[in-house]
């Protein structure tokens, strides 16, 4: 197994650069999740295109083992997707296979997927429970047409058990130029079991080696630096690591941003950048996306009952010396038009805007998809506008564009309430 580049990864970032044919929000489903016996749902992760436009991404739960799924949908000449799922997971005793993932999927440069597991693998222990503390995992396509895709388990999170690296991966993962693979995990990496940021090596045999970059709240709460890091980790241009926190910082629950930059030794020194309060809203679960300029953006999911943060927003961090200036809450829920976001944010670089959406609220309170350019924000689309909620509703899942559309899952709805893959112009 030779290292892997970013190539798939650069793909993504141009397309993301992209402009989106302009017009109004039109929303089109194209799969409806049950349709089925062993299909998966509950899609929760984003989707990424292969170079022939087919779709991929993973259910955490359904499949022949209703441990998950990776799924691929292809788009027919006639009109339509058809989807296969491509992999079930525990398919192997105790799901040492891993099970339930929550994340999105990325390439390689020769066609491989690579996502985690928040579950299953081979080890277990108090903290992650029964279940099995999680994996990161490989699944390389068939040899041959219609073959099986085959899953490769490349690393085992042992949580706390004997000294652990880490349990619970939940984000999505990321490459690095040199063909490492990098994420987080929400708990594990000390006795505290506050989460890790983690580095995934291949060596010349093949095999992968685990390195903790960085342990939250080493000292223990309040945790000043932040706990449980639940999205993945972005890359700036000088090769820095940017991130979310759920919960720490001040009162010990809202959650922080924070940077992690190499140093010559080999170790990574960690910043935290930002320190979220319940006023402006809180406890982020959305990767950091950047714009030409170098600012940050993200969304926070909640703050105080009552406050004018109460349903979440979404936050900008602008440069300043050696920092950041303190965040800009761009876009603040009302119910009305969104409630709770969760998935962060898309950055459409061209036409300066920014598109994300909320889990709830909205007309229907099924959750929005909203636009914000400049200082104007609007909702261009209201979930569960077709009856039974059929054009899906909770969306769920980051955007990721082929220049023309945005696609996204939502986790209920659709025919069977189980969640669809959906297009939307926005």
């Amino acid at each position: 197994m030779s290292a892997r580049s970013l190539s798939a990864s650069l793909v993504a970032i141009l397309l993301a650069g992209s402009v989106l044919v302009a017009g109004q929000a039109h929303e089109t489903v194209l799969y409806s999740f049950g349709a089925n016996p062993n299909d998966g749902n509950i899609p929760n992760g984003g989707l990424v295109f292969d170079s022939a436009g087919n779709l991929y991404g993973t259910t955490q739960r359904g499949g022949a083992n209703n441990g998950g799924t990776a799924f691929e949908l292809t788009s027919l000449s006639g009109g339509g997707w058809a989807e296969t799922v491509i992999y079930n997971f525990c398919s192997q005793s105790n799901c040492t296979d891993g099970g339930g993932p929550l994340a999105g999927l990325v390439f390689d440069d020769v066609g491989n997927l690579y996502g985690t597991t928040a579950s299953g693998g081979t080890y277990t222990n108090s903290h992650c429970g029964g279940g099995g503390c999680g994996t990161v995992f490989e699944l390389s396509p068939p040899l041959a047409f219609g073959g099986p895709w085959v899953e490769t388990v490349l690393w085992d999170f042992k949580g706390d058990l004997n000294g652990g690296d880490g349990d619970l991966p939940a984000g999505r993962l990321t490459w690095d130029v040199t063909g490492n693979l990098y994420g987080t995990t929400q708990h594990g990496g000390n006795s505290s079991s506050l989460g890790t940021v983690f580095e995934l090596t291949v060596g010349l045999n093949g095999t992968w080696t685990e390195d903790q970059l960085y342990v939250f709240c080493a000292g223990g709460p309040p945790c000043p630096d932040g706990a449980f890091p639940s999205a993945g980790v972005s890359f700036d241009k000088s090769g820095n690591l940017y991130g979310t926190t759920y919960e720490g910082a001040l009162d010990g629950k809202w959650g922080t941003v924070y940077r992690l930059a190499p140093q010559g030794d080999g170790t990574w020194s960690e910043t935290t950048l930002h320190r979220f309060t319940a006023q402006a809203g809180g406890q982020p679960l959305s990767t950091v996306n950047f714009d030409a300029s170098g600012n940050l953006y993200g969304t926070v999911s909640t703050g105080q009952h009552g406050g004018p943060a109460q349903c979440g927003g979404v936050w900008k961090l602008t440069p300043e010396g050696n920092g950041f200036k303190e965040g800009v809450s761009l876009f603040t829920p009302s119910g009305s038009n969104g409630c709770t976001p969760v998935t962060g944010v898309f950055m459409d670089v061209k036409a300066n805007t920014v598109i994300g959406t909320t889990s709830i609220g909205g007309a229907f309170n099924a959750g929005t998809v909203f636009k914000i350019t400049g200082t104007k924000q609007k909702v261009v689309y209201n979930f569960c506008q077709l009856a039974g909620c059929a054009d899906g509703s909770t969306p769920s899942g980051s955007f990721t564009t082929n220049g023309k559309a945005l696609y996204s899952t939502t986790a209920k709805g659709g025919t069977f309430n189980q969640g669809v893959v959906f297009a939307i112009t926005p």
